[in-house]
């Protein structure tokens, strides 16, 4: 079990206000080949329609982090997290979070696309089953799999939020490897 505190959920916040405007800004399929930042805007380069909105949630989140606690749970088929706050503005701010997250892999309106893993987590977001309960302080979510690789995208994707977690800006600017098949 990984106990994220919440000092820790402040730099993840800030890692991802770091990582989705550039993801955002190459759309789902990311930049053509050879192309990077200062090509110019071209095709895909404007925010979807709840960028805004999600930017505002990823705000309030880094601002309130000293708020928030999160448990993080591997399981063999995923992951389990529990994200709750005392503070009840705070406690629904995360369960906003929760619901553009969802929607994202749902609809697969992927975010941080320049780097691999969530190339392929989303990639393959048709492979897992998301179910969450709200919590009257936030949220608890379960990330599985039925496909022994995308149970292996899930726990990635888990360990690199627990390393943008220790790490911050520095791990978000990383591209991280897809694990093998």
């Amino acid at each position: 079990m990984t106990v994220i505190r919440p000092r820790a959920l402040q730099v993840l916040a800030l890692a991802m206000l770091v990582a989705v405007p550039s993801a955002f800004a190459q759309g789902p399929q990311g930049p053509p080949a050879g192309a990077g930042r200062g090509q110019g805007m071209g095709p895909g380069m404007m925010h979807d329609a709840g960028h805004q909105a999600d930017m505002a949630v990823f705000h309030q989140l880094l601002d309130n982090g000293k708020k928030v606690t999160r448990t993080v749970t591997r399981r063999p088929d995923g992951v389990e997290s529990l994200t709750e706050s005392d503070d009840p503005e705070i406690a629904k701010a995360i369960q906003t979070h929760l619901d553009a997250m969802s929607a994202r892999v749902k609809e697969k309106r992927p975010i941080h696309q320049r780097d691999p893993l969530f190339r392929e987590v989303f990639a393959n977001a048709d492979k897992i089953a998301l179910r969450h309960e709200l919590t009257p302080k936030g949220v608890k979510v379960v990330e599985t799999s039925s496909d022994p690789y995308v149970v292996k995208l899930i726990q990635a994707h888990a360990d690199v939020v627990t390393a943008f977690i220790a790490n911050g800006r520095a791990e978000a600017m990383k591209d991280h490897p897809v694990p093998s098949r």
